[in-house]
């Protein structure tokens, strides 16, 4: 068996947030942001990895089946799919709990690998450009 490298949980929100800059790939079932902790760094270190499902997945037991989903896949593809020293999120869609188990697997799948050679380049994403805001003062 090869040595892969271990899988920790993402619990913080700001661990979430610092990954809403990264690299995304998505299909119709499953979301995916990712980003590596160290940019310049080795390719090394444990892989990270959250879960999150939005109300639009539905009620409590939707999104709760959608994560359990998630875990259990990402329990067997990060393994093999995932890059050392990066931390991925993957987002339940509404079509997560109710797909079936094959296909959540694939389009998780097809997500990682379209995500693995942007990881391994080492380069973060190029910014976003800033969006201008309105302004809320009243016309008159």
């Amino acid at each position: 068996m090869t040595n892969q490298p271990p899988i920790l949980r993402l619990t913080k929100r700001a661990q979430f947030l610092r990954l809403r800059a990264g690299f995304r790939a998505g299909t119709a079932n499953v979301g995916v942001e990712a980003l590596r902790r160290e940019p310049d760094g080795p390719i090394s270190g444990p892989i990270g990895v959250g879960f999150t499902a939005s109300k639009k997945v539905g009620n409590a037991v939707a999104r709760n089946r959608a994560k359990r989903r998630l875990r259990e896949a990402a329990r067997r593809l990060l393994p093999e799919l995932g890059v050392a020293g990066v931390d991925y999120v993957l987002v339940a869609r509404q079509s997560t709990p109710g797909v079936s188990w094959a296909t959540l697997l694939d389009d998780l799948g097809n997500a990682l690998i379209r995500l693995r050679p942007q990881l391994e380049q080492g380069k973060g994403p190029s910014p976003a450009p800033a969006r201008a805001r309105k302004s809320r003062t009243k016309s008159t």
